[in-house]
């Protein structure tokens, strides 16, 4: 999915998890006895929400997405797909889902409930807004989990992310202080340069891995000066970018950066950009990728 100026202003603005239902609680016990009959019908207007249900092994009953979902594991090619920040409604409501779980940002990007006309029809609407924290997925796997009856597998889809965040942090506790390399991640190019503090999950990952984010004294989604970055000097510079054709190539180009560590040792990697921008399963990906390229000779051997 491309990463916009939008997807840069939802991951700023839309930071804590919360879940909003348009419907009541009987009928969300409805839905969830609904979700063990084949013809359960899904739609997701979130990304996020998309690869949470095909971790739960429920992306079949998928009939609708955003176009963003499209490229997620197991998704039918038969499910229709919509605008996200532009969604049509009344399409939508045409196909009759059970179950629509809409991000958060949608609703600010309009300025209003596109979806109330769903719910009051008897349609489950639940608004999510973008995970923060690692523990901010752990809830959203275990919320989506509830609504759609599929608890133990989000249990489990939950033990094991922990079970490999905790095997590369036990690696990573172990590199020497003296032996551990400063980072900057760059999530959006120059001149319009994006990248994070503390206190959120790609920060995490860093942290996991051994690194130390160069700007981990600040906190939350950031907009970065390229002078800033300099003055850093880090040892690794990562980035996500999928928008431009070779991102590792324009940052070693940028002038005046071939003076840095980074770019004079060959240490800038590109990250898969589906697994490390979606608060979702998917960031175990993302933190192996992250781990092989700051440390290969710590986790050479890292599956």
């Amino acid at each position: 999915m491309k990463f916009t100026k939008m997807r840069i202003l939802s991951i700023i603005f839309f930071s804590t998890f919360i879940l909003f239902s348009s419907c009541s609680k009987k009928q969300t016990e409805v839905s969830r006895n609904q979700t063990q009959k084949s013809n359960f019908k899904i739609a997701s207007m979130s990304p996020t929400s998309t690869e949470i249900l095909s971790n739960l092994g429920l992306a079949s009953h998928l009939i609708a997405i955003d176009t963003w979902s499209a490229s997620v594991k197991d998704v039918p090619s038969t499910a229709v797909q919509f605008d996200m920040m532009n969604p049509d409604a009344e399409r939508i409501a045409a196909l009759e889902p059970d179950l629509l779980l809409v991000s958060e940002i949608t609703k600010a990007g309009t300025s209003t409930d596109p979806f109330a006309a769903l719910g009051q029809m008897g349609i489950q609407v639940i608004y999510i807004e973008t995970a923060l924290t690692i523990n901010d997925i752990y809830r959203d796997i275990r919320s989506i989990a509830k609504l759609t009856g599929t608890e133990k597998k989000g249990e489990s889809l939950i033990e094991q992310m922990k079970k490999e965040i905790s095997k590369i942090a036990k690696i990573g506790a172990s590199i020497p202080i003296d032996k551990r390399k400063t980072v900057v991640f760059e999530i959006s190019a120059a001149p319009y340069i994006y990248s994070f503090g503390s206190g959120v999950y790609l920060d995490e990952l860093l942290t996991t891995v051994g690194a130390i984010n160069i700007l981990a004294n600040q906190t939350g989604w950031l907009s970065v000066s390229g002078e800033t970055i300099v003055a850093a000097n880090p040892s690794v510079i990562l980035t996500n970018i999928n928008y431009i054709e070779d991102p590792v190539a324009e940052i070693c180009s940028r002038p005046g950066w071939d003076s840095l560590s980074a770019v004079r040792e060959n240490q800038v990697y590109r990250i898969d950009s589906n697994s490390s921008s979606q608060p979702a399963p998917g960031i175990i990906k993302a933190l192996k990728e992250i781990a092989k390229a700051v440390y290969p000779e710590y986790y050479s051997n890292l599956q």
